[in-house]
């Protein structure tokens, strides 16, 4: 049973970015996995590491869209990729040097985090991209 699903109410009708949040939600299932397995940090971390690295890149496909179409939401949806992107770091660097792990209660912000962007602030900037076809 995957730990985060891909639904309908995931997705915005733009091909591209949808194709995107699935990776997203697959990558985080790995996480999940290799953690309820009890794999070794580093390999939990690594796919951790992949996790930000595909989210970066994601999060500056959806920033090209916006600058394209003249998103009036960029400004704050920016905002958003840059406060996760921070905190991902942050953790990464804090796994890396030891001083924390990878647990459960970071699968759920993780989780909740990308299920409420995906349901949030990207159906809003759905919408505007469809309406612009």
């Amino acid at each position: 049973m995957s730990f985060i699903t891909f639904t309908k109410k995931n997705m915005i009708d733009v091909p591209e970015i949808d194709n995107q949040h699935n990776q997203l939600f697959e990558i985080l299932n790995m996480m999940h996995a290799a953690t309820v397995e009890g794999q070794e940090q580093a390999a939990i971390i690594k796919i951790f590491d992949d996790l930000i690295s595909y989210t970066v890149d994601h999060f500056d496909t959806e920033e090209q869209y916006m600058m394209k179409h003249e998103y009036s939401g960029y400004a704050g949806h920016k905002k958003e990729h840059d406060e996760l992107t921070a905190q991902a770091v942050e953790l990464q660097n804090q796994f890396k040097d030891g001083s924390a792990t990878v647990t459960f209660e970071l699968l759920d912000f993780l989780n909740e985090w990308l299920n409420n962007h995906t349901m949030g602030t990207d159906q809003d900037m759905g919408k505007f991209l469809r309406d612009m076809a």
